[in-house]
């Protein structure tokens, strides 16, 4: 699902400052992928957001805020497997979508992209906070699951920066 055309995707489909799949590729492969939960396959959602993005950009030179971005691209990039969906979903947010795995393994994955951030929460002094989701019977729709990692999200964001919560 991480499919590119060459060493990138889509130009349409891609996040030109990350080099990642943008929202519209996510959402449009999304739903796709949402419909292996109802058949039994674990399927869990990260949410990442730098922290207190707008006043860091604020006061930060455009071609640094580029450059920073770059840096998560090829940061989060690598992390993921070729059945995982990834993309920058908005100003300051990514998505991870997770295929086979459960709550326990996105904790992992999520620990590992946190350690991987370290230097450019060095350099920077950004902080990211995740929140993730599994996928549960009871979730009709996609946005049934989104909106359960985004509530965890929520509640990361709520004790400060460089938080994680994950809901089963």
């Amino acid at each position: 699902m991480n499919d590119t055309i060459g060493s990138r995707g889509h130009p349409a489909l891609t996040d030109d400052q990350t080099g990642l799949p943008n929202r519209l590729h996510f959402d449009t492969v999304f739903g796709v992928v949402f419909a292996t939960g109802s058949r039994g396959v674990p399927l869990t959602v990260i949410l990442m957001e730098i922290d207190h993005f707008p006043e860091w950009a604020g006061r930060t030179d455009a071609s640094e805020v580029g450059r920073v971005f770059r840096s998560i691209g090829n940061t989060l990039g690598p992390v993921v497997r070729q059945s995982d969906l990834i993309a920058r979903s908005d100003e300051a947010r990514f998505a991870l979508c997770l295929v086979d795995c459960n709550v326990a393994g996105a904790v992992l994955v999520a620990d590992r992209i946190d350690g991987l951030l370290d230097s450019i929460r060095k350099t920077t002094g950004l902080g990211f906070s995740m929140g993730g989701a599994a996928f549960d019977v009871d979730m009709e729709r996609p946005e049934d699951l989104m909106g359960a990692a985004e509530e965890a999200l929520r509640v990361a964001r709520s004790r400060g920066s460089n938080q994680m919560e994950f809901h089963r």
